[in-house]
This record gives C-alpha cells, structure tokens and sequence, in this order.
C-alpha cells in the first residue's frame, strides 16, 4: 500500500546518520517495530558509517551526491526464497536506472551478488580495470534479515522455512540498503571500478538544486519498481522460476555475471569457472563438476577479461 503517488508506506529523511541500515534494524528490534510497514524507508543524505557486503564500508560523499537509503520489506513469501532479495533488489535499481543511460554509451545490468554495473558499448573506449574489464559498479545493495519475535522465539504458530506467511506483520523483515552514486566526478570515486551517473554522462556536474532533483527521481523509481518485482515475486509464491519462470528469466538476463568465467575468493580459497545459473547461489562449472557459492561466503567476484 503507497499513499499519494509515493510508492514508500512511510519514507523518513534525516541530514546524516551513521547508517540506515543499523538505524532501521534498531527499530525494528525494538518498540517502534510496527510503525515501520512494508515499504517503508529511511533515506540520509549523508552517512558517517555506511555498510557494504562483509562489513566493508560504503565510502560516499558528504555532500549529497550519492542516493543512500534503506527499505523495509515484509514480503509474503516463504523464508526458504529470501536468497533472492539481494538479485530482486539489485534489478529494481537496475531497472530505476537503466533509462537514464538509455541514450549514452552505456547499458545497466547486475553483478551478482549485489551490485548494479554499467557496461560501455564499446570496451575499447574505457580503461580496464583487473577483475572488472570496463565495467563500473554505479549502485549496491545489502540485504539483512530480522526476524520477528514469533519465529524467532517459537512460540506456536512459528514459520517454517517453506510456510508462506498469513500476513506481513508475521512475515520475516528484511532491510534493504541502497546506494547509487549520482553525482562524484572520477577523483571523488573511492576505487578504480566505482563509477557514478556523473561519470556516465547521465547527470551534469556540480551540486545544488538538480543533483537534489535527479536523486529524488531516482528515489521514487527505485521505489516503484521495488513495489512492482516484490509484488511479482509474491505472485508466484516466492519461486522466480515459477508460473512460467518470467521473474527467473529477467533476473538472469540482467546478470552480466553468467555466461563468463569468474574467480570468486571465499573463505576457504579461491574457486575459478563459468557462471552457468544462479539458484540464488552462483553456479559454477569446474573441472570437478558444478558447484554452487552462496552470497554469504563471497568476499570478492572477478570477471575474467
């Protein structure tokens, strides 16, 4: 349920905070709980301690050019299908920001796990940088899960794994964060792969008054496509692949990952192969046969060539 064309239940800005991400899971811990529904969100328009995958930071500047926000979602879907959130999040930011870069060099597509690239049309034009080629992470995002007091403390009527819950104020909560660089010019950028819209030719330099609108824009097309995917995927009782597998295909055709040989570094050693599906765990074709990395064990993702 939105409310006056905004597809956010409830959406709070703050100047600065330490992270949104941290500020929401406080909440949701706590007594305010339920006065964050599903869809609502918390957008600051600078962080001091912003969070990436694996508890790195998520370096942005302090001047509003970069797009930080975090998103409640309770979606009734069984908590065995969570793992697809980090990929839905990702091609709802995809999706927000792909026709703005529909007239440039550049396309939008997914990096699994989280983060949202861009592509140029013609490698050749962009320095490579090892590990990315010529792409440029533009966005990511970091899904945590809360659970509620019921099936966190099973009492009766706890949700099982493959149980869709009744309704959302029962459903499992899942944190949304997202960040989108908008507005850094190259030097501001905090690794040689970042890249922002700025760069891309997809918003002009300097700050002020138009860098605040594009990112408002920004903001409620997120929103909205976020809306419309988790919607789908509650459609179809939280199976991509089901009814046809629609929601599957979309997400695997804006995976730039598939269909490339990658090495992922995970804790225990680095597992090189060709990424040949994701389940949502990236599958992996070696020379010992098909394995399958899980989200949560990967530290580090490098396209090859």
């Amino acid at each position: 349920m939105t409310s006056g064309g905004s597809p956010f239940s409830r959406l709070d800005t703050v100047p600065v905070t330490g992270s949104t991400q941290d500020d929401l899971r406080a909440a949701l811990t706590g007594p305010e709980r339920a006065s964050w529904p599903h869809l609502s969100a918390l957008r600051a328009l600078a962080q001091t301690a912003g969070r990436g995958r694996s508890g790195r930071a998520w370096v942005t500047p302090d001047d509003g050019g970069a797009l930080l926000v975090s998103v409640v979602l309770r979606p009734l879907v069984p908590a065995q299908c969570l793992g697809w959130l980090p990929l839905l999040g990702g091609l709802a930011v995809r999706d927000a920001l792909a026709p703005l870069v529909e007239d440039l060099p550049w396309r939008v597509g997914t990096k699994w796990p989280n983060d949202v690239v861009a592509l140029p049309d013609d490698p050749a034009a962009v320095p490579a940088v090892p590990g990315w080629a010529g792409t440029r992470k533009i966005a990511g995002v970091l899904s945590e899960l809360v659970m509620p007091e019921a099936a966190a403390g099973g009492a009766a009527g706890v949700l099982t794994a493959d149980t869709v819950p009744a309704d959302r104020d029962e459903a499992p909560m899942v944190i949304l964060g997202v960040g989108v660089n908008i507005g850094q010019a190259a030097e501001e950028l905090p690794v040689p792969w970042a890249g922002s819209l700025r760069t891309l030719g997809a918003v002009g330099a300097g700050r002020g008054p138009a860098l605040t609108d594009a990112a408002e824009s920004i903001l409620m097309a997120i929103g909205h496509q976020l809306a419309r995917l988790v919607g789908q995927w509650e459609e179809v009782g939280g199976n991509v692949d089901a009814a046809g597998g629609a929601l599957g295909r979309r997400l695997r055709e804006a995976l730039t990952t598939l269909g490339k040989q990658v090495s992922v570094q995970a804790p225990d050693g680095e597992l090189g192969g060709l990424a040949i599906d994701v389940t949502p765990a990236l599958v992996l074709r070696t020379q010992a046969g098909d394995t399958e990395v899980r989200a949560g064990d990967v530290t580090l993702v490098r396209m090859e060539g």
